[in-house]
Formats: C-alpha cells, sequence, structure tokens
C-alpha cells in the first residue's frame, strides 16, 4: 500500500472545506457579472493582511523546515499592492465585516508563528493553492469589471502552464519536509482553519450590508488598521499628491523605508485629513501623538511637518471650491511642530548646521539624500523634547558603513554633536 505523502492528505482533508467556498454568493456573483467593485476590492484589501503577515513571517521563523519549502518568488503582496494603487484614486468602500475577517486571519498567522512555526505550512498550502483557481477567476473579473493584469487584476493573472508548475515544484517540497505525524496534523489542521476563515472572508465581502460600508486607511494600505480616511476621492487624491511629493523632496524616505513606508505616508496623509474637522487643540495633540510614533523609527518631525505643509498646498489645489478654513488647520499644525523646534534651537543655528553638514559630506551625496542636515538637527531637537529614541533610530541607519562611506559617517556623527552642544550652550 502506497504511503500518503503530505500533499495527499492535506487535498483529501481539505476537500470539502474548497469546495463550500466555491459555492457562496462572491463566486455566483462573479459568474452571473453582478460581482460589486466593493466586493472584489475588498477581497484584494483582505488578501493583502494575510500575504502581508505570512510573507513577513515565515523567511524569519524559529522553523528551518519552513524555509525548505518557502521561496522568495511565492510572494504575492507586491501584486496586490499594484492591483491596490490602481483602485487608490477611487476611493472605493470598505466592506467592515470583511476586514475584521482579515484581522482575524493575520492574528491566528502570528499567534501559529510564536507557537507552532511549522504548521504555517498550511497557511501556505491553501494560498499557493489559490493560484490554480486563480486562472479561472482572472478573465470572469476582467470581462466583469473591465480589467486586465496590468490595471487591476495583477494578483490573479496566470498562465495556465505557469501556474501548474509552480503547484508541482511547491508539492515537491512539502512532500520532502521531515515532519512526525503529529506535525503533519498540526499542518492540516492549520489548513482547514485557513479555509474556515478564508470562507467567513468571502461571506462577507457578497452579499453585504450597505449599512457597514466604510472608509478606512486599510483601502490605501493594509497594514494601516482602522483609522478613517476621507469619503472625498478629491481628498484622497491629495493626500496621495502629498505623499509623493514628501517622498521626491526627501529620498531617505525611499531609500530607508521602501515601498512599504510609502504606503504607510499615503494612508498616514489620508488619516491626517481627516482631522481637519475636529479643534485645533485636537489637531495639534494627534499631530504630536504621531510625530512621536514616527520619530522613535528614524522619521523626524520635521518630515512630518513637511507633510502637512504639503497636504494643504494640495488640498488647496485640489479641492479649490471648499472652504479652506479647516484645510488650514494642518497648516496651524505644521507651525506648531515648526515653533516648537524653534524653542529648542533658532533657525539660524538650525541652517548653519545644515550648511556645514551640505559642505561635509560634498556634492554628490547632497544630492543623493538632500535634506539629511535638517534631519539630523530635527532629530536631536526631537529627542530633547523627549522623544527617547529620535536621535539612535535615524543615526544608526546614517552610520552603517555598509551603506555609506567613511566622511559621510563622520559628518553625521559632528552634525548631531554641534547641534547638542548648540542645545547646551
Amino acid at each position: 500500500m502506497p504511503v500518503s505523502t503530505l500533499m495527499t492528505r492535506l487535498r483529501k482533508a481539505t476537500r470539502e472545506a474548497h469546495d463550500q467556498i466555491q459555492d457562496l454568493p462572491w463566486f455566483q456573483a462573479l459568474e452571473r457579472g453582478e460581482l460589486p467593485i466593493e466586493s472584489y476590492v475588498g477581497q484584494l484589501r483582505a488578501m493583502a493582511v494575510l500575504h502581508g503577515v505570512l510573507e513577513y513571517e515565515i523567511p524569519g521563523a524559529r522553523d528551518v523546515r519552513l524555509n525548505a519549502v518557502w521561496r522568495e518568488d511565492m510572494r504575492r503582496f507586491s501584486r496586490i499592492q499594484r492591483d491596490l494603487a490602481f483602485f487608490a484614486s477611487r476611493a472605493i468602500f470598505d466592506i467592515s465585516a470583511a476586514h475584521e475577517a482579515a484581522n482575524v486571519l493575520a492574528d491566528h498567522i502570528l499567534q501559529r508563528s510564536a507557537d507552532l512555526p511549522i504548521s504555517l505550512l498550511g497557511y501556505l498550502y491553501v494560498l499557493e493553492g489559490s493560484i490554480q483557481g486563480a486562472t479561472v477567476l482572472a478573465p470572469l473579473i476582467g470581462k466583469s469589471l473591465n480589467l486586465n493584469k496590468g490595471h487591476g487584476l495583477s494578483y490573479l493573472s496566470w498562465e495556465s502552464t505557469i501556474a501548474k508548475e509552480r503547484w508541482r515544484r511547491f508539492g515537491e517540497r512539502m512532500n520532502a519536509v521531515s515532519i512526525t505525524v503529529e506535525e503533519e496534523d498540526i499542518i492540516i489542521a492549520a489548513a482547514l482553519e485557513a479555509f474556515v476563515e478564508i470562507h467567513r472572508l468571502f461571506q462577507a465581502l457578497y452579499p453585504f450590508d450597505p449599512a457597514q460600508l466604510t472608509r478606512k486607511a486599510a483601502s490605501l494600505n493594509p497594514e494601516a488598521g482602522a483609522h478613517p480616511m476621507p469619503d472625498d476621492p478629491g481628498e484622497v487624491e491629495a493626500a496621495l499628491r502629498a505623499g509623493q511629493r514628501c517622498w521626491l523632496e526627501y529620498p531617505y524616505l525611499a531609500w530607508r523605508f521602501g515601498e512599504r513606508g510609502r504606503r504607510y505616508t499615503h494612508s498616514d496623509g489620508a488619516w491626517l485629513i481627516t482631522l481637519a474637522t475636529r479643534d485645533q487643540t485636537v489637531v495639534n495633540a494627534q499631530v504630536e501623538w504621531l510625530g512621536v510614533v514616527l520619530a522613535s523609527k528614524g522619521i523626524p518631525r520635521i518630515l512630518l511637518q513637511r507633510h502637512l505643509e504639503l497636504l494643504y498646498e494640495e488640498l488647496v489645489a485640489q479641492m479649490p471650491e471648499q472652504p479652506t478654513a479647516d484645510y488650514g488647520k494642518l497648516l496651524a499644525a505644521a507651525d506648531h511642530l515648526a515653533e516648537q523646534r524653534r524653542g529648542v534651537i533658532c533657525d539660524t543655528d538650525f541652517d548653519a548646521i545644515c550648511r556645514q553638514f551640505e559642505q561635509a559630506v560634498g556634492p554628490d551625496w547632497r544630492t543623493r539624500l538632500p535634506g539629511t542636515g535638517g534631519l539630523l538637527v530635527s532629530a536631536v531637537t526631537d529627542q530633547f523634547r523627549g522623544i527617547e529614541q529620535a536621535v539612535l533610530s535615524l543615526e544608526s541607519w546614517l552610520t552603517d558603513p555598509q551603506r555609506f562611506p567613511a566622511h559621510w559617517i563622520v559628518a553625521v556623527r559632528e552634525a548631531l554633536q554641534d547641534t547638542q552642544a548648540q542645545i547646551r550652550g
């Protein structure tokens, strides 16, 4: 009697759960060409949460057997992000119940990663297997919603021959992993758990109660959580434009934080716009809170100040028919941050240290990372105002010898020391 492989057991154990998902109204509506755009984009946002967490946890898991199965080309989060970027300016509503279901899936993955890392093979089995179904879904969604691979359909677009070969190789790696009978049962239980929660997710996606529709920052950044965002597409567009301008002015952001950081800039900008309806004291307090969070991660508050200034400019340009009084609160919050910095170091001394830093690093590095001197001075003032990790979080990255030349590192440390001396003096 042939020995049953892990893949064979997984297929048999999950067949019924898999079939139950395919019988859900979401898929029936798709076949009829009646699936609402919210249900499709909601699926993308939910799967972004799932892939984002899983693709972060598995490479760093405490069980080397996961790495025997995992391959970098299994990452699909970037495909979803391309699709979500396509829909970003359309400000499509979120389905709150689907968002909650996605968070439950993420919690399960995090718990399993901490307690039973090998069980994540069950989740990989489900997600890799979904590529087979994607080859069927993609043309249906493309026809129903007038989409194509380059415009909102990247996640589901796979050539059938590539999908089959990918699945075959995945199965070989799964079957080659050395596991006990008990661990095999754990992996199967995880796969069943994934199917059950994905079933609940698709139930929430269609049909949905229109009263559940909302706008959350997760529509721009699946990792951003449930923070509110503007209802007006024009305001969302302003947030995207302001974020892009900020990143162009400060290449440091792209160099250090990559596309994940860009998504957070967009979702933070959208959330900041919603503050404009609040009292100025509330706006300032919320901006200060965000400033502490960002500065502790290596994003000095002068960057938040500039982001607010750009948000104001883009909102006024994008929404000329709207009164600017509320948007002016964002500009006032930026001024509030600037005044806090000036309370520590005056503009004259600030500018002098920046000029000295630029001269020390030379024209090449000055062009590569403009504005770095201001970031360094701002980090010191942020720390002076009580943000304990403000300097270390920036200095540790900017003085990495694998990344920067010796003269740059010396200039960074001198700028920090000069600022500290100026403040003490």
